[in-house]
């Protein structure tokens, strides 16, 4: 478990002298906010700290895990010491007609009362669970479920009498000991952390891009910002000695907002990856605390966007691989690119030997972006970066072709010719001249949809791209549009398949057939975002993995489930073959954020696990 030390989440300490962070190995750690330090570490649970929390008037820590369990802990000077751990497994709500099955969640649903010894925190089945613990000793006050068949996300207490506002998908309902007082249907997408402004108002983070104002006592309607983030928004803050407001998320940017209007002021701070947790202090309100998604804690002034000081301790995330013969090229954070050889299998168990090779220098990023994509052109590998840089990897180094000047999301190369696609988080396509550096032709959606994800069809000379949210479109090879169709959303992944093209509609892949223009179904819902998909040359099987950290084998010609099995640890980005003519026939790896590949084989129509494929993937420049 490489990435077992990467950081999930965070909280401040009230007297904002320490902070208190999770992990995915389950440690809660202790962390000096002035000098940055780690003070104390505990491995308390067996699953990934998803919510930490600390108390506002009491010295106590609360920590929530993916094991269904929550710890609360004694605030002994620097120091934390366990009090109690409540495994919420099997709680049932008391309002359920029937058994509700727990289920695995990423639930942020965690918070303390105001003054009391008292916390509430997501149930097993997402019910919204209440315990005291007035002898150090957690105990159950009552779980009640508000949100239908919804999974509970996130959770506050609003006020000293014990009212809470709770949130599944964009229902939020006020309640009081487990009774319901009033209910808001914000609309078809998830609310993630209600953030208080005073006399009952709330900035609500939601992952539809904007930030919301709601008056918890309805004296006004409430007020959404316009459109602000390009991904999901997953965290926004308060300010009361400075009255400023920030929001941050998955695409790597902290805005800064007018806590009146929920709108864009000024871009903050730019992130090296995406984030959820954000937090500035009073005391010092130029000083922002960001956690992201590779694991790290960044201590930013926001008065020069500079990071002032950083905690991870994992691996570089692989967000990309490219199999050329029997070599593997990895790519990802870093300022190489990872390179591993297939060898001859194993005599015994068959497993293709792996050997690292040398690491090829990138031009170096100081951490600022990452490779996105990577593809094969005429004189070398391609590496899109994150910040708009189009790179080529050939025989005479690194070079820079072009900055496009946009967040890239994904890219295509054109095979045999000088000719690259780059698709962009603006809602741009660019087609690139490789050997001189000129943009030739754009495309730009009319609303600035970005735009996540391509795919070319060398045979016909078609690009297909889709936004994150609409339409996919066919076009040219100038960018000349053809037809659209749609909508789709979040498809992280396309692929040509003869005339076929494979496509993520978030938790399904759907398919369309350029010939007659018609849509279908292909895999059904896979309970969360699809990442990645491939198919082996005899059209036998479909892989793919989701955002559940889950492999999931499927039938290639009917889309039919054969087989889920869990992942690595961490999300996975990808999915490559590691296969030989001269060995067996299905095996595959996963890659992502635990910058580790896990080998899988098909076997019995099952996936097997049969471990990592290398150390790291992306090691320090050697």
């Amino acid at each position: 478990m490489q990435s077992s030390r990467k950081i999930g989440s965070f909280a401040l300490a009230p007297d904002e002298e320490i902070l208190i962070a999770g992990t995915l190995g389950g440690e809660v750690l202790v962390v000096h906010v002035d000098d940055f330090t780690v003070l104390e570490r505990q491995r308390v649970h067996s699953g990934a700290i998803e919510a930490v929390a600390a108390h506002p008037t009491l010295p106590y820590v609360a920590a929530m895990s993916m094991d269904r369990s929550v710890s609360v802990f004694e605030r002994q000077g620097p120091s934390l010491r366990l009090l109690d751990r409540f495994i919420f497994r099997d709680v049932p709500c008391r309002n359920d007609a029937t058994v509700v099955p727990s289920a695995h969640s990423l639930s942020q649903a965690l918070t303390f009362h105001p003054s009391e010894k008292r916390l509430a925190v997501r149930s097993g089945n997402a019910g919204v669970l209440e315990l005291d613990f007035p002898d150090d000793r957690l105990t159950i006050r009552h779980c009640t479920r508000f949100h239908h068949d919804l999974d509970l996300v996130t959770l506050r207490y609003a006020d000293a009498d014990g009212s809470l506002i709770s949130a599944a998908g964009g229902h939020a309902v006020l309640s009081r000991d487990g009774i319901e007082l009033r209910s808001w249907d914000l609309g078809n997408f998830n609310l993630h952390w209600f953030e208080p402004l005073g006399d009952d108002e709330y900035l609500i983070a939601c992952d539809e891009l904007y930030v919301i104002r709601l008056d918890i006592r309805d004296r006004t309607e409430p007020l959404r910002g316009h459109h602000l983030t390009r991904d999901d928004l997953e965290h926004v803050t308060y300010n009361s000695t400075s009255q400023r407001a920030f929001a941050g998320g998955f695409d790597g940017t902290v805005y800064e907002i007018d806590p009146k209007t929920c709108d864009y002021r000024r871009i903050a701070w730019l992130a090296p990856y995406k984030m959820r947790w954000i937090k500035t202090l009073e005391r010092a309100p130029d000083t922002l605390i960001a956690h992201c998604f590779n694991g790290g804690l960044y201590k930013v002034d926001l008065a020069t966007q500079s990071v002032i000081a950083t905690i991870k301790d994992t691996p570089n995330a692989v967000w990309t691989c490219l199999r050329d013969g029997d070599t593997l090229y990895f790519a990802g954070e870093g300022d190489t690119v990872g390179r591993v050889e297939l060898g001859e299998p194993d005599p015994v168990t068959g497993r293709i030997t792996v050997t690292p090779g040398t690491p090829i220098a990138k031009p170096p990023s100081n951490g600022s972006t990452y490779t996105k994509r990577m593809a094969m052109g005429v004189a070398g590998l391609l590496l899109a970066q994150k910040n708009g840089q189009l790179i080529e990897m050939g025989q005479d180094g690194a070079r820079q072709i072009c900055d496009v000047g946009e967040e890239v999301r994904d890219l295509a190369a054109v095979p045999g010719q000088p000719v690259a696609y780059v698709c962009t988080e603006r809602g741009a396509v660019f087609r690139v001249d490789t050997a001189s550096g000129d943009i030739v032709k754009a495309y730009q959606n009319r609303l600035r949809e970005p735009i996540w994800s391509l795919a070319y069809h060398p045979l016909r000379d078609i690009i297909a791209f889709a936004e994150r949210r609409g339409d996919i479109m066919l076009c040219d090879g100038n960018l000349k549009p053809l037809l659209s169709f749609g909508p789709t959303s979040r498809p992280k992944r396309m692929k040509w398949c003869g005339d076929t093209l494979i496509y993520v509609d978030t938790c399904e892949l759907r398919r369309f057939d350029l010939l007659t223009q018609n849509v279908s179904d292909y895999v059904d819902n896979c309970g969360n975002t699809i990442e990645d998909f491939i198919w082996d040359e005899s059209r036998r099987y479909l892989a793919l993995v989701n955002y559940r950290t889950e492999l999931v084998l499927c039938d290639f010609a009917t889309g039919v489930k054969l087989s889920v099995v869990p992942d690595q640890p961490d999300f996975s980005k990808g999915l490559v073959w590691m296969t030989r003519p001269d060995g067996y026939p299905f095996d595959l790896a996963t890659f992502g954020r635990s910058g580790t590949g896990h080998q899988f084989r098909i076997h019995n129509e099952r996936c097997m696990a049969m471990g990592p494929i290398a150390p790291a993937l992306i090691p320090a420049l050697i």
